[in-house]
């Protein structure tokens, strides 16, 4: 398929006809809204209707120095985070055209002696967009990697597309992995990982930062099982029966440190709690 608004494109226009006819990519044009071309790399028998479908697609997003320019930037790199997201780049390539054909119409004599003056400076120009572009990619962790093909003229495009497409159709299509949430590495920070779900949930809730949490937690030393009540009171994680033996209330200091961590042990019970305060004291004095 073939976006529709590649016509209404000066640096693409002129080579639509290539790409539509039956001699070159036979696309169909329709409406994309994420990317300008998508090309069927392999189709199977669906077993429920005995219909074949398309399996998989490769799917391209044109782009031209003009796009880079301070104007166009920001929109471009928004354009292309949502390209990636399509599919986490997989099967996603970038077309990044470096002389676009000159503009159409009536030029005078001086206006083509001009152009052909600076031939050479269009295409260095064209080249430091496409560095331009990396080198703007490179700074947007939100933005995973994808493959930004160099054109040198867009009369080419329709071979490039051909042999981009049969190399990625002899290869397998990868496995998107999934990056770690911040929830999956918080489940970590214990003494015995996991932690439940339900009580990194709880620990989000009560502090809203690794750093309160860790200063919280550093700022005590677990007991050993065996220590007395007198002894227990001493790291501020006291048991509710503890607490009530020594006639102190589990409601105290709730608004520092402490009183999150004592929140935490009422919440999960102590034993989570106090593998929790280990873990973080333990990599303090590794640190």
């Amino acid at each position: 398929m073939l976006c529709t608004t590649l016509r209404r494109r000066a640096s693409f226009s002129s080579v639509v006809p290539a790409l539509t006819t039956t001699a070159g990519l036979s696309l169909r044009e329709s409406r994309l809204d994420t990317h300008d071309i998508a090309i069927a790399l392999g189709a199977a028998d669906d077993p429920a209707t005995g219909i074949a479908t398309t399996t998989r697609h490769l799917r391209y997003l044109l782009l031209a120095p003009s796009f880079l320019d301070q104007n166009h930037i920001g929109i471009t790199l928004d354009r292309i985070q949502h390209f990636a997201s399509l599919t986490g780049s997989q099967d996603l390539a970038i077309v990044f055209l470096l002389q676009p054909p000159p503009a159409t119409g009536f030029a005078s004599a001086q206006h083509l002696f001009d152009d052909a003056s600076n031939s050479s400076r269009s295409s260095s120009d064209g080249m430091y967009a496409y560095t331009s572009l990396q080198a703007a990619l490179m700074d947007r962790s939100d933005i995973p990697y994808i493959p930004i093909l160099p054109l040198g003229t867009l009369s080419t495009l329709p071979d490039l597309l051909k042999r981009h497409t049969s190399s990625m159709a002899r290869s397998p299509p990868k496995a998107i992995s999934r990056p770690p949430k911040s929830l999956d590495l918080l489940r970590l920070c214990t003494a015995n990982p996991p932690m439940p779900q339900q009580t990194a949930y709880i620990l989000s809730d009560l502090f809203p930062g690794l750093r309160e949490l860790a200063t919280a937690c550093t700022s005590i030393s677990s007991a050993p099982g065996s220590s007395s009540p007198s002894a227990r009171a001493a790291t501020g994680l006291l048991s509710s029966q503890d607490t009530e033996m020594l006639g102190m209330s589990t409601q105290t200091s709730h608004a520092g440190g402490y009183g999150k961590l004592k929140r935490l042990r009422d919440l999960v019970g102590e034993q989570q709690c106090l593998d929790v305060v280990d873990f973080w004291r333990e990599e303090w004095t590794a640190d």
